[in-house]
């Protein structure tokens, strides 16, 4: 069956479930039903029904695949019906039989499938995830582990960047200068090219797993290749001719049943014929059977009317599209890059996100991808999830592009809704499920909505003294009201200066963050703890912090009044400090080192005593290099890996806050 978009758009009758509000915003499923779930799933489903009893891993699995059913459930939508004596799967296709099942993958991870009736169907009908292979090669076996993760969150969709200026990827039999290794970039996988059986391989995998392959040939920027093998650019009339013939290859290689899509780029770059040149590779791509895609930011090609558009922006954006002003059917990828942002905000800002600025995909709001570009040379490539955290933030994704939306929530990124509210609650929820679900892959995000702070600032570097002395005799600061805040990843103002509690100050000011929090008995509690982490791109950041300080901005701790030291040393400590973008500089040819992450690092250790400890945090602001901010989140050994430890907030005498574990026992 051709797998096309018209298939994979909602024709679904199936009712989205929007509760009453609890505050000003609300969740699209019920949360008590996702209290009483007795194990966690992600994307949690639109209607569930908690039943008594549970169902064996042996009985019977019925399915009733009726193509009338698209009208109730829609053409991914599924229901199921779990009792004692078996288990009954409906949908309409294949594909909801597929994410059926995945359902039941999560629904018997901890032994008997628990009895229920769930009916659910996708909010968005596109749901995908794009990695660039151009600058960062990455083998097939790779593409295929990541495939299987996608399939198992209900992700429908591989954007594939195969081409970018270090090299081309794709094997070309027409023209095999263009897989010649002395024509690509030093030191950037220069032998590595996928064969086109390989190529098909990787549709034919995907395919088996309900996930669509994008490939992206893009043109005619990040094209530096191509002008070291031709001589010319690729909007030369002699490049344009040879981009037609490259294209045709491609698809005499790849049928049209295997890739109904073909990407052609078209970003970041001026070109005099910009319109023709769109147009022209627009026009090549639909006579050759295919739906052609563009980017659509700023600096891109005007997007031909033959185009789909994916709608993408730098970090200062964080506005949701408007629909209304878009002339062509589009992608959203406007929520961040996985290489641009931290864990805590690339998290919060797909999980509160409206995507699309709609409730539901239609014929023109297509759905959701999200982009991971590994810029700067890698030189393991096991470090790129760890680096950029691609698996937190595919979570949170794979969550909101299921359910959708009732309204946008992207205020809440940058500082955590309060406590009492449905928007708080909702998080708090996800967040330990994705605790449990996060598995063996490398998953730097530990869940931090329960950690409280009080706040004071900002002021100017000649209050400085004075403020940090009234706050460690316990006094409030003259003229300063405190702000309480939540969540150990507490952001005063992200690099990019759209979010944060103070995301309009400038540089030459200071923030406080003080929290109190409990122990039992005196000993060693950890946290994780950062102030500052690079882009993947652009490398600005303050570095690594000296030996003995926090950061490189003069950040000071006290614990109970008195100044602690970092007693953890990095072997590059004190270097890796950028101040200035490295666009096409030498040091993007430098591999990024774990260290270089605070959530990369082993947590800290801090010597606390028995009852009430307080901790004082002093961040100032040096520049706007710097991700201006707090990240401090207790955490605990569990087996052998760090997790939230949210039981160091319970007063003694009262029930501990928020320490409900949902980590599945082995």
């Amino acid at each position: 069956m051709r797998f096309t978009l018209p298939a994979l758009l909602l024709t679904s009758s199936l009712t989205l479930c929007f509760p009453s509000s609890y505050g000003d915003w609300t969740s699209p499923h019920s949360l008590q039903q996702e209290k009483d779930a007795p194990v966690p799933l992600i994307p949690f489903p639109s209607q569930v029904d908690w039943k008594r009893g549970t169902c064996p891993k042996k009985a019977p699995v019925s399915v009733n695949k009726d193509p009338a059913l698209a009208q109730s459930l829609g053409k991914e939508g599924y229901e199921l019906q779990i009792r004692p004596g078996g288990i009954l799967i409906k949908a309409a296709t294949d594909s909801g039989v597929f994410y059926a099942r995945r359902t039941l993958d999560q629904l018997g991870a901890r032994g008997n499938y628990p009895c229920c009736d769930i009916k659910d169907s996708p909010a968005f009908a596109i749901r995908g995830f794009m990695h660039d292979v151009g600058r960062n090669f990455r083998p097939i076996e790779t593409l295929k582990s990541d495939i299987d993760e996608m399939a198992r969150l209900k992700l429908n969709a591989f954007h594939w960047h195969l081409t970018d200026y270090p090299a081309w990827r794709i094997q070309s039999k027409k023209y095999p200068v263009l897989n010649d290794p002395s024509k690509r970039i030093k030191n950037r996988d220069v032998n590595d090219t996928y064969t086109y059986e390989q190529i098909r391989d990787l549709f034919r995998y995907a395919r088996a797993r309900h996930v669509q392959i994008i490939p992206e040939i893009d043109m005619p920027g990040h094209s530096t290749y191509f002008r070291n093998c031709f001589g010319f650019p690729m909007h030369d009339p002699r490049g344009m001719k040879i981009l037609e013939e490259l294209l045709e290859e491609f698809c005499r290689e790849i049928p049209v049943e295997m890739s109904p899509y073909l990407h052609i780029g078209a970003d970041e770059i001026h070109i005099p014929n910009g319109k023709q040149f769109a147009d022209r590779m627009a026009a090549k791509v639909k006579s050759l059977g295919r739906q052609p895609i563009q980017w659509a930011g700023n600096n891109d090609l005007p997007v031909s009317g033959d185009s789909y558009a994916q709608l993408w922006n730098d970090e200062n954006s964080v506005g949701l599209p408007d629909p209304a002003r878009q002339k062509n059917p589009y992608f959203d990828s406007t929520a961040g890059y996985v290489n641009s942002f931290d864990p805590g905000i690339l998290v919060r800002r797909n999980f509160f996100r409206q995507p699309c600025g709609t409730v539901k995909s239609d014929e023109h709001s297509l759905g959701v991808i999200q982009c991971l570009w590994p810029y700067t040379r890698v030189g393991d490539k096991k470090n790129i999830p760890i680096q950029s955290p691609q698996w937190p933030a595919m979570f949170a994704m794979a969550e909101r592009s299921w359910k959708g939306l009732p309204a946008d929530g992207s205020r809440f990124a940058g500082k955590l809704p309060e406590k009492d509210t449905e928007a708080y609650q909702a998080f708090s929820l996800f967040e330990k499920r994705m605790e449990a679900l996060a598995g063996n892959r490398p998953f730097p995000y530990w869940r931090d909505s329960f950690v409280e702070w009080t706040v004071f600032g900002p002021v100017p570097k000649d209050r400085q003294e004075e403020v940090r002395n009234s706050l460690l005799a316990g006094k409030s600061p003259a003229g300063l009201n405190p702000i309480r805040a939540r969540g150990g990843n507490l952001y005063f103002r992200t690099r990019a200066g759209a979010e944060g509690l103070f995301s309009k100050t400038k540089p030459g000011n200071t923030a406080w963050a003080e929290t109190t929090f409990y122990a039992a008995r005196p000993g060693t509690m950890y946290a994780m703890t950062g102030f500052d982490a690079p882009a993947r791109s652009t490398r600005r950041c303050s570095g690594v912090p000296s030996a003995g300080e926090w950061s490189q901005c003069e950040t000071r701790i006290w614990v109970n009044g008195k100044e602690v030291n970092n007693p953890q040393t990095c072997r590059l400590a004190g270097q890796r400090r950028y101040e200035k973008h490295t666009w096409n500089s030498p040091a993007n040819e430098i591999p990024f080192d774990n260290e270089e992450f605070w959530w990369a690092r082993p947590p800290v250790s801090f010597q606390v005593k028995a009852g009430e400890n307080k901790i004082l945090i002093e961040q100032p602001y040096t520049g706007e290099f710097q991700s201006w901010g707090v990240s401090f989140i207790p955490v605990k050994k569990a087996e052998d890996r760090w997790i939230a430890d949210p039981s160091c907030y319970a007063k003694p005498g009262r029930e501990k806050q928020d320490d409900v574990s949902l980590v599945p026992s082995k």
